[in-house]
């Protein structure tokens, strides 16, 4: 005879740790938001140079797309979940610079590469600003060349709202932990791409959030590891492929450096 009894259901595996998780965000909440990530780094040669990164969603749903992406992923995944920051293990750069976006990939060849499809297939658009400086540059020059990327950044942010039925984002995210000049410089590089644009419209309604949530929303994530992208390409390091080539592929306009694969040129010495 068989037994009616039933052997006890095996518990699933779940995540080490709840804060894995994606941020949860209210119904709408980032509908209307851009994201702002500035990396500072050198290039090949050794000369400072500033990346800034902007990016904003073409559909109202974006955001909530990539989210719901993201879920997804990580419930297939929770068999070989495996948290990396529990054992002290170094984060690669896609790690420190999107610990949500590459946790279901963390320790593995296919990080970088699957970030990169979460989003490649996010209706996103990114605009990227680069300065660079001399050793011998001030503060002052340094902010007016930050400035001036900045300024790139949201001009081609404006031009990319001439297509019919784009509607232009209301809060500009910016980490929290983002230095007091950043913010400051943001806020003249807004002033004056407003001057600079024809029709200015599309920033009048752009107004600066400054965010310090832990871990930081998925927009804040998407523009800092593009960021990070450039800013190890132009580094001259050799695993940034992926997400730098869908960085490129849904840029406004393309700078110079990133288009013939080169490195940003320094500014002559007086």
């Amino acid at each position: 005879m068989h037994s009616s009894r039933r052997p006890a259901p095996r518990p699933l595996r779940r995540p080490v740790t709840p804060a894995a998780a994606p941020a949860a965000a209210p119904s709408g909440a980032w509908e209307q938001a851009a994201a702002a990530a500035t990396v500072p780094g050198r290039d090949a040669q050794g000369g400072h140079v500033h990346v800034q990164v902007l990016c904003w969603p073409i559909v109202p749903t974006a955001w909530a797309l990539l989210q719901q992406a993201l879920q997804l992923v990580q419930a297939s995944r929770l068999s070989v979940w495996r948290d990396s920051g529990a054992d002290g293990a170094a984060r690669s750069w896609v790690g420190e610079s999107a610990p949500q976006l590459s946790q279901p990939f963390r320790d593995t060849a296919a990080e970088e590469s699957s970030v990169a499809a979460l989003l490649a297939r996010t209706p996103l658009q990114f605009s990227v600003g680069l300065a660079t400086a001399v050793e011998a540059s001030t503060p002052e020059t340094v902010a007016v060349a930050r400035r001036q990327a900045l300024t790139d950044c949201l001009a081609a942010y404006g031009e990319s709202l001439r297509v019919p039925g784009r509607s232009p984002a209301r809060r500009l995210l910016v980490a929290g932990d983002a230095n007091t000049e950043l913010e400051q410089d943001l806020e003249t590089a807004l002033k004056r791409a407003r001057l600079r644009l024809d029709d200015s419209d599309a920033l009048r309604g752009l107004r600066l959030q400054r965010l310090s949530e832990t871990p930081a929303p998925l927009p804040l994530e998407a523009a800092g590891v593009v960021a990070r992208a450039v800013a190890e390409h132009l580094r001259g390091g050799e695993s940034v492929h992926a997400i730098l080539d869908v960085a490129v592929a849904k840029l406004v306009r393309v700078p110079p450096e990133l288009a013939r694969g080169g490195k940003p040129r320094q500014p002559r010495r007086r």
